[in-house]
C-alpha cells in the first residue's frame, strides 16, 4: 500500500460497521458500506445513513453495494462482517488484495484473521479491536453511542510504518485509532469482555449495564472472566486482571456502550446464527488443549446453542431443500 489513504471499504455495514463508516465520511474519507441486506443498503442509498444518538440525528449520504466484488476500489478495508460470513467475504475481495489493499478485522472472537490470512495473504492483513459500540435500529438507520479509542496492528506482529500510517489516517477522520506492537494480545482483551458478557446477555436479553446490576448474574459474569483469563494465560497472553476488569468496567458503563445488548444477544433475538463458535467456541478448544476446567463457560456455551436449535437447525434444513 502506498500513497495517501482516500478509500475505505467496510463490509457489513450493520451497526458497528454503518457507524464506522458515517464517522469515516464525515472526516473526508470515500467510504463504501457493503452489506447483504438489501432492504438496509437501498434505504441508505434511497434516504442517506441515518444516525441517531451521540452527536444528535442527522443522516449522512453514503456509497453503498450489496456485493463486496463490485468494489472497485480500496485503500484499506474494515471486516466488520459476522464470522459466520468471514470466508466467503474474503473470496470476494482477492481483487482489492490484489490491488494492494489492507484488510482490517474488527470482528469478534477468535479465528477471523487467519481466515483472511489464508485467502488474502497474511501481508495484507491487520487484527482491530475497538470498544466502540453502535447499533442498527432499522433499515438505513443506526445508533451512536459513544466514542473510545481503537487499535490496530500487522497480523504478522510488530509495529510497521503503514500501520502508523493507517492508524493516523483513521484518527485524522475522526474515528481515532492507535497503531499496537501486539494486536494479538489487544484482541484477547475484547474477547475477556465477550466471554464474560455476550453469552449472558444472549441468555437473559439484557444489557451489560443491566447483568451487573443483577449480583446472581454478576457472580457468573466474573467466575466466566476468570475462566476466560486462564485460557488467554495457556497462551502466553498474560493479561493482568486488574487491567482487564477496568476496562470491563468502562465497556460496561450505563450511559454508553453498558446500555447496549450484546451482538449475541441481538442475533438470538434476530434469530439468525451468532457468532458462538467465534467468541466461546475456538477459546474452549484451546481450553481442553491445556487441559483446563472452564466449566461456567461451556455451560455459557452451551446454553446459547441450545437455544439456537429452535431457528439454526430449521434454516439449514430450509436451506438445503
Amino acid at each position: 500500500m502506498t500513497g495517501d489513504i482516500r478509500h475505505v471499504a467496510i463490509v457489513g455495514a450493520g451497526g458497528m460497521g454503518a457507524l464506522f463508516g458515517a464517522i469515516l465520511a464525515e472526516g473526508g474519507l470515500e467510504v463504501t458500506l457493503v452489506d447483504t441486506d438489501q432492504d438496509h443498503i437501498e434505504a441508505i442509498r434511497r434516504d442517506g445513513l441515518r444516525i441517531s444518538g451521540l452527536g444528535g440525528d442527522r443522516h449522512r449520504q453514503i456509497a453503498v453495494t450489496h456485493d463486496a466484488a463490485r468494489v472497485e476500489e480500496a485503500d484499506v478495508v474494515l471486516v466488520q462482517c459476522k464470522g459466520t460470513a468471514t470466508r466467503e467475504v474474503a473470496l470476494s475481495l482477492t481483487h482489492l488484495a490484489d490491488q494492494g489493499a489492507v484488510f482490517i478485522s474488527f470482528q469478534n472472537g477468535l479465528g477471523n484473521e487467519d481466515v483472511l490470512a489464508e485467502i488474502l495473504g497474511v501481508e495484507n492483513v491487520f487484527g482491530g479491536l475497538t470498544a466502540m459500540a453502535g447499533a442498527r435500529l432499522g433499515p438505513g438507520h443506526i445508533r451512536d453511542f459513544d466514542r473510545v479509542p481503537s487499535y490496530i496492528g500487522e497480523w504478522r506482529g510488530g509495529m510497521s510504518p503503514r500501520s502508523e500510517a493507517i492508524a493516523t489516517a483513521l484518527t485524522a477522520a475522526g474515528l481515532e485509532t492507535h497503531a499496537s506492537a501486539d494486536i494479538r494480545a489487544e484482541i484477547w482483551k475484547k474477547l475477556l469482555g465477550n466471554m464474560t458478557m455476550s453469552a449472558v446477555s444472549g441468555v437473559t436479553d439484557l444489557t451489560s449495564a443491566e447483568i451487573l446490576r443483577v449480583d446472581a448474574l454478576r457472580q457468573v459474569c466474573f467466575t466466566a472472566l476468570d475462566e476466560a483469563i486462564s485460557i488467554a494465560h495457556s497462551q502466553d497472553i498474560n493479561l493482568d486482571r486488574e487491567a482487564v476488569v477496568r476496562g470491563l468496567e468502562l465497556m460496561t458503563a450505563p450511559g454508553g456502550t453498558g446500555d447496549n445488548k450484546s451482538s449475541l444477544c441481538l442475533d438470538v433475538l434476530a434469530r439468525r446464527p451468532s457468532e458462538i463458535e467465534f467468541i466461546y467456541g475456538k477459546p474452549l478448544q484451546l481450553a481442553e488443549a491445556a487441559g483446563l476446567a472452564v466449566p461456567t463457560l461451556r455451560s455459557l456455551y452451551g446454553l446459547v446453542k441450545g437455544i439456537e436449535t429452535h431457528y439454526v437447525e430449521a434454516a439449514e434444513r430450509k436451506g438445503a431443500v
